[in-house]
């Protein structure tokens, strides 16, 4: 016959995982429950917070092209952090499954006019959101999931280093 098994040795299987099976019977015998404890999940209602970081992007991508139209000497300058950018926009679009903008919504965005300013005008006003593209990625950054966050701090990142360039 073997040694009866003390509260404390059934805790400590417990938490090291051995008897995971018979655990889970023991911890429905403790409840009154007839079968096994089962957790649930219950879907999240909240919204993707990687949802408000595309937003802020094609808002990024959107004011890159209307200071390229107003500052035609800024282009060139402009043109690679965009593309960047637009590249980002499609990277999230993918890890969201979210199914490409349509045309009508893209050219929308790209007739929107605004005031014409002087070029370092321009460029702080785009620092400004690429400083806010940065600081909001790095939120997520540090209460996404394992899996996400490389990938959200790739994006947090690259803004900074688009703030650099910017100056």
């Amino acid at each position: 016959m073997g040694t009866p098994l003390s509260r404390r040795r059934v805790l400590v299987a417990l938490a090291t995982g051995v008897g995971a099976v018979g655990g889970a019977g023991l911890l429905s015998a403790c409840t009154g429950s007839p079968g096994p404890v089962i957790p649930t999940a219950t879907p999240s209602t909240a919204p993707d917070p990687l949802l408000a970081v595309l937003t802020e992007r094609e808002a990024l991508v959107a004011q890159y092209d209307l200071a390229g139209r107003q500052q035609p000497d800024l282009a060139p300058r402009l043109l690679p952090l965009r593309d960047q950018t637009e590249e980002q926009v499609v990277a999230l679009r993918l890890a969201l499954a979210l199914p490409e903008p349509s045309s009508e919504a893209t050219s929308r965005a790209r007739t929107s006019s605004a005031v014409p300013v002087e070029p370092p005008v321009t460029l702080e006003g785009l620092r400004s959101s690429v400083r806010a593209t940065a600081t909001s990625a790095a939120a997520v950054c540090e209460t996404t999931t394992v899996e996400r966050a490389p990938f959200v701090g790739s994006l947090a990142a690259a803004a900074s280093c688009h703030d650099l360039l910017l100056r």
